[in-house]
């Protein structure tokens, strides 16, 4: 399994992207649960990366 985990990665990684772990508050996961379901996405990757997105390109520039 180990294995399979590990080829995953490298092919996300050959095509820009890179694998992120993180725990978020049990209220804020099940907001973006709820968010999921409306927008009908298979997985909470998409919605993160939007809202990641969208922080980045709006946030005041330091």
């Amino acid at each position: 399994m180990k294995e399979k985990v590990a080829a995953h990665r490298e092919r996300l990684k050959a095509a820009g992207r890179i694998y992120v772990n993180t725990d978020l508050p049990a209220d804020l996961v099940a907001r973006l649960d709820q968010i999921k379901e409306a927008m009908g996405a298979s997985s909470r990757a998409p919605i993160i990366e939007e809202a990641l997105r969208f922080y980045i390109e709006n946030a005041p520039r330091a």
